[in-house]
């Protein structure tokens, strides 16, 4: 029972980190683009990205919030399905209660996909994380310049990894956080490995890991202090500008 808890919480890990990477392709963007040929900087791109995601979260606090839409949008578009089947000349040859069985059951799988991947604060407040993660790469962007990237590519790396590593193999916690020392290990390993790559050099990106550690497990949003702090490492230490 043990064993099944903890993969269904490292299923539900997974997806939710999954959809944190997708998400944080959209800030690599300025450094995979030539954005400059649309008259769009660096600052002016990560400005228009936290502006967004900041309508979205107000829209999403005050309003229902995006699955409840969701869900009642499958639910509408099951009855609109068979309705229109049902008014068809080929009703009579489909089976329409095992139809609807399987829609129903379709939406019974996204709404717990749904429920196991948002967090309770989440289905609270809004996806803060997000907003944060935001706000964080912009506050980088303007503090460090293109040293923002390593701000990326740590909360990118050590957050999802360190999430997964905890979720699976996650027994001590750190004082005073909830983070455990294996997923912190799992986590730091993951990104030195990829700064180690990209800047050749070794001392740098260790203390870089060691930095996004601490702010993941003492930081108040680990989406907002991940980027500033690691950044800021990164231009204290003159590491490479990654681009």
């Amino acid at each position: 029972m043990l064993i099944l808890s903890r993969l269904e919480r490292l299923r539900a890990m997974a997806l939710r980190k999954l959809i944190h990477v997708v998400l944080s392709v959209f800030l690599i963007i300025p450094f995979i683009m030539n954005l400059g040929i649309y008259g769009i900087s660096t600052t002016l791109y990560f400005t228009l990205i936290t502006l967004i995601v900041s309508v979205i979260y107000v829209i999403q606090v005050k309003r229902p919030i995006i699955t409840i839409m969701l869900l009642d949008a499958l639910t509408s578009a099951r009855r609109s399905i068979l309705q229109q089947i049902t008014k068809s000349p080929i009703s009579s040859a489909i089976p329409l209660d095992t139809l609807d069985d399987s829609l129903m059951k379709l939406e019974k799988t996204v709404k717990e996909l749904l429920d196991s991947v948002e967090r309770d604060y989440e289905r609270r407040g809004g996806y803060l994380g997000i907003l944060m993660g935001a706000i964080g790469v912009l506050i980088s962007q303007l503090l460090t310049g293109n040293y923002v990237i390593y701000g990326i590519i740590s909360v990118i790396i050590y957050d999802t990894m360190s999430a997964l590593g905890g979720t699976l193999l996650g027994r001590v916690k750190l004082p005073f956080s909830n983070a455990t020392m294996e997923g912190a290990l799992v986590g730091m390993a993951s990104l030195a490995i990829v700064l180690f790559i990209l800047t050749n050099q070794l001392i740098g990106p260790l203390a870089i890991t060691v930095v996004a550690a601490l702010a993941e497990a003492y930081g108040m949003e680990d989406n907002l202090a991940i980027p500033v702090t690691t950044s800021l490492i990164a231009l204290v230490l003159k590491l490479p500008i990654i681009v």
